[in-house]
């Protein structure tokens, strides 16, 4: 329950603070609402959280096992929403003179890589999670078992997932940064990475690994070091982002949150808890497009609120239902029984080959070295034996065609040859010579 009230928590958070607060930014005609959320806190609380996940799971069997379930679950949905996303809005945007997505922008969301060039511009806002989620899995399953779970070295890698990127923020990435700086240090989202770093610390802290302490100074580092990176701008966010840091801890650490209000309500939480991730994917785009055309409509401002929220709740229910949810067990279990037929099929298609018969190659001809004195060298076949009864060459069942000359043959050396001329040539060159060359 406890985690479930954290996702939703969460989730509503970001549709409400894209709806009332970012939307006006971005499409000024689409405010305003009847109240402003401008705290950004939700993502990294949702990427807090995987992290955690991350520790807890990745220790449980083979990870590369892990990694391809985790990848099965986050990709498919993603790539969908993209396509989606980029379909409604590359139709509807141009008449609202808005930006139009290109082909280019679908190929750079597609590969995850929108963030490494200013040419290529985000589908939807949001999606800068994922491919911070995709990098972090990968880790994780090619760290996990060479050690890095174990030891000091885990605490020491957590505090370089801090300081590191400050430092380089202070050195190299300031606003006059060569664009090659700039698109790493955007595109290994540099400025975010200690978000995971959290995670992991909280589950060492579970695991009586880090001192209360330790956890306290790390988390607080942490969130000067996030706004830091945002040069202090929106420190609201960074204090909200702190206090539900406090409910993640307890989540973690306590028992599970089962007190009156929330066991009331414990179904719809945990319905929506498990519709955030689609919540998520299809929220903030689609939102634009529907509060804009509301706003052409005449809807006021609650009801362009509850409009974008319920169409968030509907497409966030089917995307996990007619997407990840489908997808997810589709590649886990009948994809892999599908691979491994498939790897069969072309095993015993590579041995069938290899067992074919060789056909031996055919031997050369080679000139008769039998000839009668005063008798021309001829080019001469091996003696084929026909039967009386098949039809050759060149003949419909009649007698078979005349030899011909050949060029190189002078008509002396052919006279010679003939076996009418020729009464001492052997009988097995004239009956070579006899058929059809």
């Amino acid at each position: 329950m406890s985690w479930d009230v954290i996702r939703v928590v969460a989730v509503l958070a970001i549709v409400i603070q894209h709806i009332t607060h970012q939307a006006p930014i971005n499409h000024p005609e689409l405010g305003p609402y009847p109240f402003e959320n401008p705290l950004q806190f939700g993502a990294s609380t949702l990427l807090v959280v995987s992290a955690y996940f991350v520790c807890v799971t990745v220790r449980r069997g083979d990870t590369l096992s892990w990694l391809f379930k985790r990848l099965a679950r986050l990709l498919p949905a993603y790539l969908v929403a993209v396509v989606v996303v980029y379909t409604i809005t590359r139709q509807v945007t141009p008449l609202f003179g808005w930006y139009v997505p290109t082909p280019v922008d679908l190929a750079a969301n597609l590969l995850m890589v929108q963030a490494w060039s200013p040419e290529f511009h985000w589908i939807d806002g949001s999606y800068w999670t994922l491919p911070m989620q995709v990098m972090a899995f990968t880790a994780a399953a090619v760290l996990w078992p060479r050690g890095w779970g174990r030891g000091v070295r885990l605490p020491v890698m957590l505090w370089g997932l801090v300081l590191l990127p400050a430092v380089i923020r202070v050195l190299w990435r300031g606003d006059d940064a060569q664009q090659w700086v700039v698109s790493a240090f955007d595109g290994l989202a540099l400025h975010r990475v200690a978000l995971f770093g959290v995670g992991v610390a909280i589950w060492l802290w579970t695991r009586d690994r880090l001192s209360t302490g330790h956890l306290s100074a790390y988390l607080l580092t942490a969130l000067v070091a996030q706004d830091a990176h945002s040069q202090f701008a929106d420190t609201p966010s960074t204090i909200a982002f702190g206090v539900v840091l406090v409910g993640v801890v307890a989540a973690a650490g306590g028992p599970d949150w089962d007190i009156p209000v929330l066991r009331a309500l414990a179904r719809p939480i945990r319905w929506l808890g498990g519709i955030s991730f689609g919540v998520y994917l299809a929220h903030q785009e689609l939102g634009y497009v529907l509060a804009r055309l509301l706003v052409d409509a005449g809807v006021g401002p609650w009801g362009r609120l509850l409009a974008c929220v319920a169409l968030a709740v509907v497409l966030g229910w089917a995307m996990t239902r007619l997407v990840e949810q489908p997808a997810h067990t589709w590649l886990t279990t009948r994809g892999p029984e599908r691979w491994q037929r498939l790897k069969q099929t072309a095993a015993a298609v590579g041995r069938a080959v290899r067992d074919l018969p060789t056909v031996p190659a055919q031997a050369p001809e080679r000139p008769s070295s039998h000839t009668e004195p005063g008798v021309a060298a001829i080019p001469v076949r091996l003696p084929v034996h026909i039967r009386s009864d098949q039809p050759q060459a060149g003949s419909r069942g009649g007698s078979p065609a005349k030899p011909e000359v050949s060029p190189r043959e002078s008509q002396a050396s052919t006279r010679a040859a003939d076996p009418r001329t020729s009464p001492d040539l052997p009988v097995s060159l004239t009956m070579v010579n006899s058929q059809p060359r």
